[in-house]
């Protein structure tokens, strides 16, 4: 009866030490995203694609192609009107779907950027793992609308 109790109690503590570590983490990938974001689309002026390379480091190459395209298609008109973006969470970022494929924890993390200087409203879907200390962006998916 005695050996139960100790198995009970250690099946209880480690269940919900391992829950308590998901949600940390989902709060931590949550806090990640939202600062990658504003950090990648806060532009101006005087932007020039090779300021980005400190955050290319947490993008993979498939998802810095995405953003690199974006981007892209902003600069000249931030340029021309002397524009500084400012972008704005109207849905700040949250843990859509996770799991773990070929043992690394991945994060599908979606949310919503209103960037006021160009009248556009993003939402963003983005594919977010861990494979070693650190997070990266994996794939990210943008729809595009005008800011109602």
């Amino acid at each position: 009866m005695k050996s139960l109790l100790q198995k009970t109690l250690l099946y209880l503590v480690l269940a919900t030490s391992s829950l308590n570590l998901y949600a940390q983490t989902d709060a931590e990938v949550c806090q990640w995203v939202k600062q990658i974001i504003l950090n990648t689309l806060s532009i101006d002026y005087n932007y020039k694609f090779k300021d980005h390379v400190a955050f290319r480091k947490n993008y993979s190459d498939n998802a810095w192609n995405a953003i690199f395209v974006f981007l892209g298609g902003y600069v000249k008109i931030v340029r021309a009107q002397h524009l500084t973006l400012n972008p704005k969470f109207a849905t700040d970022p949250f843990v859509e779907s996770e799991g773990v494929s070929n043992g690394v924890h991945y994060w599908r993390v979606d949310s919503v950027v209103l960037v006021p200087e160009l009248n556009e409203m993003v939402a963003f879907s983005m594919v977010v793992t861990k494979p070693f200390d650190r997070f990266i962006i994996q794939s990210v998916d943008m729809v595009k609308k005008d800011n109602p």
